[in-house]
């Protein structure tokens, strides 16, 4: 069977991805390493951030941080998978592929009630979450959050999960389809980024305290309105930018606030095996637990990568999307 990756050979427009076939077989794995056919990969938005040119990569770069599938194989020294296991991982380059080696330390075992094409869309995006609200800013009950970007992949189940908490979320999101449906996934205070009314409609939700913390996954068109959102003493933690970067941030009016501004990394708190199970596993109790309802991604053929990749930098997928095989 024809086994088949996705690599760029210079950085670009989503044209620069190329589905190829592979030169032979993938081996046998090494020390330390399986064999995973993947069921599904993850599609995140910093993948086009990588084939764009916004952060340098080696040529030839393979495609993909994410995917989930079934062990076919297992090196030496391998004692956390067996073959048949079904896992997933987050953050190892290469995920777009159907079949590929991997270090078997990077590897989550699932539980059965989670299917690969579940994972594929929940893990890098479910830790991001995680990292947010546990770990970033711990969210308490009753406080105000605002997540801009609450219909994308982490804004929807950050959203989720912070109201889970009981946190009273304000969503902030790009056009009225995905108003309606963050609206459905139950979150009450829904409002269009591009509403000129959005800062006298934030006071009004919060009494006039402002937020105590705003994740911002838009970038350049919302970055100061969620400034302007926080309370004083609140946190700005800055995560995306799919509207592309925000202008240079003038420092001085968040530091006279208080205001904590933060960008982190989700590999800064998920950095070794323990915090990788621990922090699965309380994400993979949140799924259980119905917080995030039913985890639907837009599915797309691995050999649609191309379009995969416009849709996604136009801000055109509501919630999650995953590439098949």
């Amino acid at each position: 069977m024809t086994q088949h990756r996705v690599r760029i050979y210079e950085q670009g427009a989503p044209s620069a991805l190329r589905y190829e076939s592979l030169p032979a077989p993938i081996g046998a794995p090494g020390s330390g390493e399986v064999r995973l056919r993947h069921d599904a990969v993850g599609l995140n938005f910093v993948d086009t951030m990588f084939r764009n040119g916004t952060f340098d990569v080696r040529l030839p770069f393979d495609m993909g941080i994410e995917g989930a599938g079934v062990v076919e194989a297992v090196g030496a020294d391998v004692e956390n998978v067996k073959v048949g296991d079904r896992v997933a991982y987050f953050f190892s380059f290469g995920a777009y592929s159907d079949v590929r080696l991997i270090a078997a330390d990077v590897l989550i075992k699932l539980p059965e009630y989670i299917s690969t094409r579940v994972a594929a869309a929940l893990v890098t995006k479910g830790l991001t979450a995680w990292m947010l609200l546990k770990r970033v800013h711990v969210v308490q009950p009753g406080e105000y959050v605002l997540v801009q970007g609450a219909a994308g992949g982490v804004g929807s189940l950050l959203a989720a999960w912070a109201k889970a908490r009981g946190a009273i979320v304000i969503a902030g999101v790009g056009s009225p389809s995905k108003l309606a449906s963050v609206k459905k996934g139950g979150i009450e205070h829904v409002l269009l980024n591009s509403d000129p009314e959005f800062g006298q409609k934030v006071a009004a939700i919060t009494q006039g305290q402002g937020v105590h913390v705003a994740y911002e996954f838009v970038g350049k068109s919302t970055f100061r309105q969620s400034v302007s959102a926080l309370r004083d003493g609140g946190t700005m933690a800055h995560v995306g930018s799919a509207s592309g970067a925000p202008a240079p941030i003038d420092m001085l009016p968040i530091t006279a606030r208080s205001i904590r501004y933060v960008q982190p990394s989700t590999s800064q708190y998920v950095n070794d095996r323990n915090s990788l199970e621990a922090a699965s596993g309380e994400l993979f109790e949140a799924y259980r637990d119905k917080v995030f309802g039913e985890v639907q991604a837009t599915a797309y053929a691995l050999a649609e990568v191309a379009q995969a990749h416009e849709d996604l930098a136009a801000r055109r997928i509501t919630g999650s999307a995953i590439l098949i095989p």
